[in-house]
């Protein structure tokens, strides 16, 4: 099945923030010095060199103050969705903390692994709630409209043929050669991949997984096609990065079928969600409201260079028109 993203606001995504360092603790150690957290943090604080979209150009601003940014972003969302009266509940909050631990069981884990807390989770819940709640003001979409587009969409409501793989790389034809007499004298497809392919999967017997036909290119895609379950491809020619020839072999250890998905009820939320931001892209200009909220904030940043740094953020992003 075709992903269906959420359309982000014109406002930037929440940066991922990782695990706190002791200032006092050593980060990294180059020939036997030492580099403590207080270094990494003031560092990481005024590196140059580091940009953000202001309308269709980058402009260079140092990490500490895109932070500083984006908190203030935050913030005027957070804020232009209790002016609208949309602020997300802690109801809210938790449904889709709920819906998201049934899709990825082991999100408590992956997330607490980036260095940040629960409470950090349930923030990033609440704040892109906002953000979808602000896009989608106004908007209604009855249930009767979600079976329609679902019926009118079928290529995005199935997911595609796939095909459970082996693979083989080789760059002579005398390897080429080696490889067609192990086959057919019996070697199996695992253990010839591991004597003689060059491509990476060579440790693992070539196991290359199972790959959607849409992703497989149209030379490739065809030879497997024509190969049945057991079965190994001809070989096929391919350049590698550089120009060099290289040729492929693959082993088809199982087909699996497309399957076209019914419309459950997790299935109508995501059609419903992706109807309400298509139709509010074109309702509501967030760019717009967003713009007013930035020019009425009253804004007092205490550091100076970050001060400067955020007025000539204002005057790119008005230059370039939000």
């Amino acid at each position: 099945m075709k992903k269906m993203f959420i359309a982000a606001l014109a406002v930037l995504a929440a940066t991922a923030a990782f695990a706190q360092v002791d200032p006092a603790r050593t980060v990294v150690i180059v020939n036997g010095e030492e580099i403590k957290g207080g270094e990494y943090y003031h560092r990481m604080e005024f590196l140059p060199g580091v940009g953000k979209k202001t309308g269709a150009t980058i402009s260079e601003f140092p990490p500490g103050f895109l932070t500083i940014e984006q908190l203030i972003t935050e913030r005027l969302v957070f804020q232009l969705a209790k002016k609208k009266g949309v602020s997300p509940t802690d109801m809210e909050v938790d449904a889709e903390y709920r819906n998201r631990k049934e899709e990825t069981p082991n999100l408590d884990e992956l997330w607490i692994g980036t260095g940040r807390s629960l409470d950090d989770l349930r923030y990033q819940i609440r704040y892109e709630l906002a953000q979808f709640k602000i896009q989608t003001f106004g908007v209604t979409v009855t249930d009767q409209e979600v079976a329609s587009y679902f019926n009118a969409h079928p290529d995005e409501f199935t997911i595609p043929k796939k095909y459970q793989l082996r693979v083989i790389v080789v760059k002579a034809d005398a390897d080429k050669s080696a490889v067609d007499s192990a086959l057919s004298g019996g070697t199996s497809f695992a253990d010839t991949a591991k004597k003689y392919s060059t491509d990476l999967t060579k440790g693992i017997g070539g196991e290359y997984g199972q790959v959607p036909e849409t992703m497989l290119g149209a030379s490739v895609r065809n030879a497997i096609a024509a190969t049945k379950i057991g079965g190994t491809t001809d070989w096929i020619p391919t350049q590698l990065q550089g120009g060099e020839t290289a040729y492929v072999k693959f082993l088809v250890e199982n087909i699996i079928a497309a399957k076209k998905l019914s419309l459950d009820d997790k299935l109508k939320v995501r059609v419903r969600k992706k109807l309400m931001m298509d139709r509010g892209n074109v309702k509501n200009n967030i760019d717009k409201e967003m713009k007013a909220m930035r020019l009425d904030a009253k804004i007092d940043i205490k550091e100076p260079n970050f001060a400067d740094a955020y007025r000539k953020f204002i005057d790119a992003y008005l230059k370039q028109g939000g």
